[in-house]
């Protein structure tokens, strides 16, 4: 040996798919932080059509073959 680093074999390295991964996984971490900077105001509130923050949502559960008469929606 010369005494020269880099002239050796160092193998196959890393495989394509653990690259776009990296990549992909690195963009998704940016975009949540960029999210979380800008402040949108995401929460269960905005997908409920008709309530507003702090509003606190209700389901209805119906059993199968039964009338909603006498209900007031």
């Amino acid at each position: 040996m010369d005494g020269t680093t880099g002239s050796g074999d160092r193998g196959p390295g890393m495989p394509r798919w653990v690259k776009i991964c990296g990549v992909a996984g690195i963009v998704v971490v940016l975009v949540i932080v960029v999210m979380l900077l800008v402040g949108g105001e995401h929460s269960p509130s905005r997908h409920m059509h008709g309530a507003g923050p702090g509003v606190v949502g209700s389901t209805v559960v119906v059993a199968a073959g039964s009338a909603l008469s006498g209900v007031g929606f």
